[in-house]
């Protein structure tokens, strides 16, 4: 049957039944561990069902905590069983489990219910982020701070690739967005002191290289004279928190690592190594029509704020450019606005054009917008698609 259909619809319709396959299979094996109560026992009758010569010890631990969640959550199982839930989604689920006993907040399985990966992590998060006192946002900081540790590893050489040593950097992400956030200001600011983009083919090094460099520059103060700036930290904190009630204990967010601790607040602002953005029920009013094509730091940021990563594939903010949703230079003519505009990462921004797609989105559980793409009409078709590096 197979082959009498074209080849991307049989590939497409291969996929789905390995997803099929795969959720039967956990299904199967959490019928069989049943529920103790008890996440952690839950996992080890889970990988002693799974373990075989013909899976990978990873995807043994992986199937595990997958089906050990379904044993524990019968309303997820459900959903699986039907299709409702993608099988990758249950890694994003695992994030909201209890400790102990593994359970699930039904109403989060049925607002995940339905979407891609992607965006079932998008709705954990915000999900996580509502349900976390302030008191728990330090506690656990303060336990993940006792943990952090450097650590050096090694790997052997595969296939053309040489043997590599390596150093291993644990701590809270928040710690760990600042510390790349400076590596990064550290490879741009060389970059373009060494001549940017003007630099002959030859002379360019690839991103990778010019970070390890920089890491190396801040590590043994061999910079020479050349100055990354501060770490771009962004925190948002609700005007309400700040005006309505000055007695009320307020919750910040830093972007990309979700709420934060007071202390570290109150660390990052001693530094001045923070920008803040103050959120009203309306929103910033960020827009240029057609007076200027490139967003500015300001819209940049409300873009962060709001889509925190690519809207796609959800990349970090440090790797997106601000997407007019109606092109600039299609027939539409495409507005330099915020709500007309979204963050891609690159490799989703170029594979966007190269298809000629347009972004749609729709609202989601909790206010989280969802994103996803359709083919373009001819009003939504540049009449010069922009080169890779241009931000359209």
């Amino acid at each position: 049957m197979l082959e009498d259909l074209p080849d991307p619809l049989s590939v497409t319709q291969l996929v789905r039944c390995e997803q099929r396959l795969s959720a039967a299979r956990l299904v199967r094996v959490a019928n069989t561990i049943g529920s103790s109560g008890d996440a952690a026992v839950d996992r080890r009758r889970a990988r002693n069902q799974l373990d075989c010569s013909q899976l990978s010890r990873r995807t043994v631990r992986r199937d595990a905590r997958r089906a050990a969640a379904l044993a524990g959550n019968p309303h997820l199982a459900d959903q699986m069983d039907t299709a409702g839930v993608e099988v990758e989604a249950i890694d994003a689920l695992l994030k909201a489990t209890d400790g102990q006993t593994g359970a699930i907040a039904v109403k989060l399985i049925d607002d995940v219910s339905g979407l891609a990966p992607d965006q079932a992590t998008q709705v954990v998060e915000k999900y996580l982020e509502g349900s976390t006192s302030p008191n728990e946002v330090s506690t656990e900081y303060e336990q993940q701070m006792v943990a952090r540790r450097v650590h050096r590893y090694s790997m052997g050489a595969i296939g053309g690739r040489p043997a590599m040593e390596g150093i291993g950097i644990e701590a809270p992400k928040a710690l760990i967005d600042r510390m790349w956030s400076r590596i990064c200001a550290r490879a741009d600011a060389k970059y373009q002191s060494g001549g940017g983009r003007e630099r002959r083919a030859h002379e360019h090094q690839p991103l990778s290289h010019r970070r390890f460099d920089a890491l190396l520059d801040m590590v043994d103060g061999s910079a020479g004279g050349v100055g990354g700036g501060k770490p771009n930290v962004v925190v948002t904190v609700d005007a309400g928190d700040l005006f309505d009630d000055p007695d009320k204990t307020m919750t910040a967010h830093q972007l990309g690592a979700g709420p934060i601790p007071t202390s570290l607040l109150n660390r990052y602002v001693t530094e001045g190594a923070i920008s803040i953005l103050i959120n009203n029920a309306e929103g910033v009013p960020l827009w240029y029509g057609r007076a200027r094509r490139g967003a500015s730091s300001a819209q940049f940021l409300a873009l962060a704020v709001r889509d925190r990563g690519c809207v796609l594939c959800r990349a970090s903010v440090d790797r997106c450019v601000a997407h007019h949703i109606m092109p600039w230079s299609a027939p539409g003519r495409g507005r330099t606005d915020v709500n007309q505009m979204a963050l891609l990462c690159e490799t989703c921004h170029r594979d966007l054009h190269h298809r000629n797609h347009t972004l749609v989105h729709r609202p989601g559980p909790s206010g989280v917008r969802l994103w996803s793409t359709r083919s373009a009409t001819p009003k939504e078709t540049p009449i010069r698609p922009p080169p890779y590096r241009q931000r359209e």
